[in-house]
């Protein structure tokens, strides 16, 4: 069932190739484009939620830029996302299951006390995600890898 209330927001290089141009073009659908970095937060401030169905992000800047912006998040249930997400502020879903996808969205329309919840708790959490502490964490990741490294040896 079409909801005509919900539209998408797309920021980012479009995929093309010499025949076909996969760039969105219907109704409910803004496709941006690539856009100075300066420019995003004016875009992530129209939105409700933040949606990155991915496959290998790692500690996503692009999350993080949402989760400052006071966005619930809707991302993939892989290990590269527990660090920063969690049911507080995230909804996880296997990012190949496009049912979970719109599910997770219509979900959070239907819910705003559930979505204001996890907005605050997004703003929250980015708090914690500064560059120095972000720096720290990726250090100790790094140094757990390598006596596990060690160990092994």
């Amino acid at each position: 069932m079409n909801d005509e209330s919900i539209k998408s927001i797309f920021i980012g290089s479009k995929i093309s190739d010499q025949k076909i141009d996969y760039s969105p073009n219907c109704p409910g659908i803004v496709f941006c484009g690539k856009l100075p970095h300066e420019k995003i937060p004016i875009y992530l401030n129209c939105a409700d939620v933040f949606v990155l169905p991915t496959l290998a992000e790692g500690c996503s800047n692009s999350i993080a830029e949402a989760m400052a912006c006071g966005l619930p998040i809707i991302s993939s249930d892989l290990d590269f996302n527990h660090d920063i997400l969690d049911e507080t502020n995230s909804i996880l879903i296997n990012p190949l299951d496009v049912t979970a996808i719109a599910g997770s969205i219509r979900f959070l329309k239907d819910n705003p006390i559930k979505r204001h919840k996890m907005s605050l708790a997004s703003l929250r959490k980015a708090k914690e995600l500064d560059l120095a502490t972000r720096a720290v964490k990726i250090l100790n990741f790094m140094s757990e890898k390598m006596v596990r490294r060690d160990k092994t040896l």
